[in-house]
């Protein structure tokens, strides 16, 4: 990825949030964000209960100083204790997980029916990632220039969150997707990210 000047930088997640905010039905029973870093989505879901999980302790810390109605949880996905909720979104968390195993824990944790909605980060790896780098290169300095003459610019994202420097390539994870949520919708988006919205089975 071409890096920036600093002050160029801007935070890709926060622009695909409206979107995945979006995707979650209103009023929703109870929401799962796994890795919700500061919080920022999870504060944003509206659902009567908000859960929230972060690996990393600092996070979790800095989240929960916040006033709100979150439940905030310092632990391992993969390892703790958690039902099933009727909304489960991961924003740039699934590649901090191995890609087979996470996908199944976050499709677990999505109750029959609901909804499991992940904005991720995928490798460049075939001839269709090219292209759209190619698209995505002089966009990603457009929008930092925008940003940074109307003052909403600055680093992409806090200084003491953790940061994964691989990720799966799209073929891998359409590969597990088939596999473990059949039937969820992939796109591949700008910016380095990917979209996966997947609706659990309803149980008969």
């Amino acid at each position: 990825m071409l890096r920036l000047p600093e002050r160029l930088r801007w935070d890709h997640n926060a622009w695909y949030r409206r979107w995945l905010l979006r995707q979650v039905p209103s009023r929703a029973g109870s929401a799962l964000d796994v890795g919700c870093g500061l919080g920022d989505l999870a504060r944003s879901i509206d659902a009567r209960e908000v859960t929230a999980i972060d690996a990393d302790a600092r996070m979790v810390e800095r989240a929960s100083a916040t006033t709100g109605r979150v439940r905030w949880i310092h632990g391992d996905v993969l390892t703790h204790d958690l039902g099933r909720y009727d909304v489960v979104t991961a924003e740039a968390s699934l590649h901090h997980l191995p890609l087979r195993e996470g996908l199944a824990r976050l499709a677990g944790l999505t109750k029959p029916g609901g909804l499991l909605v992940v904005v991720g980060l995928y490798r460049l790896s075939t001839p269709a990632d090219l292209a759209m780098e190619a698209f995505t290169l002089p966009a990603n300095a457009v929008v930092g220039l925008v940003k940074a003459v109307t003052g909403s610019g600055g680093t992409p994202h806090d200084p003491e969150m953790p940061v994964v420097m691989t990720a799966p390539t799209l073929p891998e994870i359409r590969a597990a997707a088939a596999e473990i949520v059949p039937g969820a919708r992939i796109r591949q988006r700008v910016f380095w990210r990917y979209s996966l919205v997947w609706r659990a089975p309803e149980v008969h």
